[in-house]
């Protein structure tokens, strides 16, 4: 049936034409994103995966930018920390040559004070944004792992000469370091313990089991609580004292004749101050032994310098990773969302020619009507 009403071929025509439209608009639209899932109702499974996936890529940006400060921070202290091992290997050098007869003892004293204020220098000046690991002791550098939060700290360490730090202080050609020894009636209990001086502070190191501690802390003194068991021998008791001494920088060792030599101190004492003498403990000054305190404090050293170089090798390995991490989500994303531009090409063509063959269809199915007229002629 013709009618002038109802045009259903060019009805048909102009449907085909606005569903070649519409797919000609969404590969256009993949052409200028270069994404195939650029909106939600584009696919909503996977653009609710690749949303995912993208704040996880900014999370890890974030983890990387803390890597590469923690990074840099402990490259800083690490190069700080082995100028210090630097100076105090050339600091024992000096004392050695001290021990000479003939020499002036004043002169390499004070060759022994210039090295003492440039490992000052060294130690305050390694700060990188504001951050400084090594003059205090009670900073901590975190440093993020992860995206869910994970974090690698690194503890600081007071690594100046004074007191607290590598003890140093007062350091002189005839210096010495002290040891103790133990007799048969050793037996460490409540409120016994050990005084470390140097310089002007002490440091008191008392045993306690379950009893108020008995020393008394000053502006110069610092007590120690070193907390020990019913059931721990008197070496597992002497250990834990020597564990708490080496957090303050001291250099405890025990020596093949089971006694405790104590560097880079200028005074040892058993008892005093409010707290009970050890039974069997005799302390005596080693003779000659600047060169023992300056190995003390070499030990210190290098423990700490190997401490922040596994952490600064931690970090540059999370830094690969979280590199390598990013590169592995940004491909699993593309994969995901990204579009083909080759194919989306071959199809834009495609559509461009459909289009125009659509067009000269509603051409023809409009001139039906047309057709009509000449019924009546």
């Amino acid at each position: 049936m013709s009618s002038i009403n109802t045009n259903a071929v060019s009805m048909a025509a102009i449907r085909s034409l606005n569903g070649i439209n519409r797919d000609l608009a969404g590969v256009q639209s993949r052409i200028e994103s270069g994404l195939k899932i650029n909106k939600a109702n584009d696919d909503p499974a996977v653009f609710s995966i690749a949303q995912r996936m993208r704040a996880d890529l900014n999370g890890l940006e974030k983890v990387r930018d803390s890597q590469a400060f923690g990074k840099a921070t402990l490259s800083v202290m690490r190069d700080a920390l082995t100028k210090v091992s630097n100076e105090l290997a050339s600091l024992k050098g000096t004392i050695t040559q001290g021990q000479q007869q003939g020499l002036d003892p004043n002169q390499i004293n004070t060759q022994i004070t210039a090295s003492l204020a440039n490992i000052d220098v060294y130690v305050n000046s390694a700060t990188f944004n504001g951050v400084n690991l090594l003059n205090n002791g009670t900073a901590t550098l975190r440093v993020m792992r992860d995206i869910a939060g994970g974090a690698t700290t690194i503890a600081s360490t007071n690594n100046t000469t004074g007191a607290g730090g590598l003890n140093l202080t007062g350091l002189n050609v005839a210096s010495g370091a002290f040891r103790m020894t133990f007799g048969a009636l050793l037996d460490p209990a409540d409120g016994e313990g050990v005084r470390v001086v140097v310089g002007t502070r002490t440091f008191a190191y008392e045993f306690n089991m379950d009893a108020a501690l008995t020393a008394t802390p000053g502006p110069n003194t610092t007590v120690r609580q070193v907390e020990i068991l019913a059931t721990d021998s008197p070496l597992q008791r002497l250990s834990k004292m020597m564990t708490v001494m080496r957090q303050d920088g001291f250099d405890a060792t025990f020596e093949n004749d089971g006694s405790i030599t104590i560097r880079n101190a200028t005074n040892v004492l058993n008892g005093g101050a409010g707290m009970t003498a050890m039974a069997g403990v005799t302390v005596a000054a080693i003779g000659g032994s600047a060169i023992a305190q300056v190995d003390g404090a070499l030990n210190t050293v290098g423990a700490r310098l190997a401490n922040i170089s596994a952490g600064l090798r931690q970090v540059e390995e999370l830094h690969a990773f979280s590199a390598n991490l990013r590169d592995s989500l940004r491909e699993g994303l593309g994969a995901l969302v990204d579009a083909d531009l080759a194919e989306e090409s071959a199809r834009l063509t495609s559509l461009q020619a459909k289009q125009q063959l659509a067009v000269q269809s509603v051409s023809i199915a409009n001139q039906q009507s047309q057709a009509i007229l000449g019924l009546f002629q």
